[in-house]
């Protein structure tokens, strides 16, 4: 009985290592002291913040940290990565020009922290939103959640989880989709939300036609037919927006350090690097108000 109870015991361990780390909510904590930013940084600098009070996808997480520091030396870029949420105050915010949320989860802002980063962003500063960042386990930040995601994460299949999907591009002269095929294939943590991003004022760049994989989730939660409607256009997966002054991209890729490595979405994030830092669309008309 001994040697049977080890053996499904190592068996549950191995079907969930492709599940991220989910840290308790008793957890929680707000953090108060700001980051020591080196003076030094060069400028000017991007800030890659990555904390995590729901899932964390440790691996993406290393992915895209590694990510932004080539891209960064590459546009000599000064860079900082903490999970420090006292770095979001405006002393400290005013020496970034670009804030990437790499998988950022839960609820670990203050409310001062909160509106410092809107202020930020809304006075022209440029963001960037990988996966997690888009989950819905922000509760308390109605801003964050309805006027820079829009829609509500309700789930992603798990039967299996990742799986690989056609991507189909939908705003083609868009600077973020520069160079990006019309139709691209992906593997990924693939995500449905409740609503389509452009009912909530966002801008489509690219979704994923749900008859290139199986959009359902038999395992866990409550809901377990994940379609969102026919057409990349009902199922969106990157989008853009433009807040007061500043401008915005959130992609639902992102989950493995592996999306990093892929030419196709490399070259996405790097276009969505230059457009919201405004290298790229100079004169805004990505940006149509």
């Amino acid at each position: 009985m001994r040697l049977i109870a080890l053996f499904l015991l190592c068996s549950q361990i191995i079907a969930c290592r492709a599940l991220p780390e989910r840290v308790p909510t008793t957890a929680r904590q707000y953090d108060v002291t700001p980051p020591d930013i080196n003076k030094f940084m060069s400028q000017p600098a991007i800030l890659v913040f990555s904390k995590t009070l729901g899932w964390r996808h440790n691996e993406g997480i290393a992915g895209a940290d590694y990510f932004f520091v080539r891209l960064a030396r590459e546009r000599q870029y000064g860079i900082f990565t903490t999970v420090n949420a006292a770095v979001f105050n405006d002393a400290s915010l005013a020496r970034f020009d670009i804030v990437v949320f790499n998988n950022m989860s839960g609820d670990g802002l203050t409310t001062e922290q909160q509106d410092a980063f809107q202020r930020w962003l809304e006075s022209g500063g440029g963001w960037i939103g990988i996966h997690g960042s888009g989950d819905g386990s922000q509760s308390d930040w109605p801003w964050y959640q309805q006027q820079l995601i829009g829609p509500t994460f309700i789930g992603h299949p798990a039967d299996p989880q990742f799986q690989r999907a056609r991507v189909e591009t939908i705003e083609t002269a868009h600077p973020v989709m520069a160079g990006i095929p019309s139709q691209w294939w992906h593997t990924e943590e693939w995500y449905s939300f409740d609503s389509r991003a452009q009912d909530h004022g966002a801008l489509v760049l690219a979704g994923i036609d749900e008859t290139s994989y199986r959009p359902r989730n038999n395992v866990y939660g409550d809901v377990a037919d994940l379609r969102m409607g026919t057409g990349a256009i009902n199922h969106p997966i990157i989008w853009s927006r433009c807040p007061g002054e500043g401008r915005a991209v959130y992609s639902a890729i992102g989950h493995s350090d592996k999306s990093y490595e892929d030419a196709v979405y490399a070259r996405l994030l790097n276009n969505a690097f230059d457009w919201v830092s405004g290298a790229s669309d100079q004169d805004g008309s990505g940006c149509p108000h």
